[in-house]
């Protein structure tokens, strides 16, 4: 009796069967290298952390010294007390943290991996200059709003 089954093709590995997986293998290296380029050019806009965090601290002070009715530099400009209508808040040093208290309770870290920071008051702006662990030095100005009652 006859076999009806088909027998497979021996001819073995062709040609055109490499060139058709090379060509996809090299789809897939471009998508690859693709993807790490995009990655890159990504983190660069984003690894800079510390500018961030910098500029969101800027404009939180920036915001309480708005509308205050009284600022005090406190421990020789190493924090700041302000008096606004919500009650006292203290901006400090604590450890490598810039951190704001309200009323002398909580911690709410503004800033972190700082090794000293110094504010002054010359009645108008209050200037920051804080160093930070890196030793880059990073110093902003702050209009206050003083408004009295």
């Amino acid at each position: 009796m006859r076999s009806f089954v088909k027998k497979p093709n021996e001819q073995g590995y062709t040609f055109l069967e490499s060139i058709f997986q090379l060509i996809i293998m090299t789809i897939f290296i471009h998508l690859f290298l693709l993807f790490f380029f995009w990655k890159g050019s990504i983190e660069q806009h984003y690894t800079d952390y510390s500018s961030t965090e910098w500029e969101l601290f800027s404009a939180d002070l920036q915001y309480l010294l708005s509308d205050v009715n009284e600022i005090r530099l406190v421990n020789g400009g190493s924090a700041i007390r302000l008096k606004n209508n919500r009650g006292l808040i203290d901006i400090e040093q604590s450890g490598t943290v810039i951190r704001k208290r309200v009323d002398t309770t909580g911690h709410i870290p503004l800033v972190t991996g700082v090794k000293a920071v110094t504010f002054t008051f010359d009645g108008i702006t209050i200037t920051a200059n804080v160093t930070m662990l890196n030793d880059s030095i990073k110093v902003r100005g702050f209009a206050v709003g003083l408004y009295p009652k």
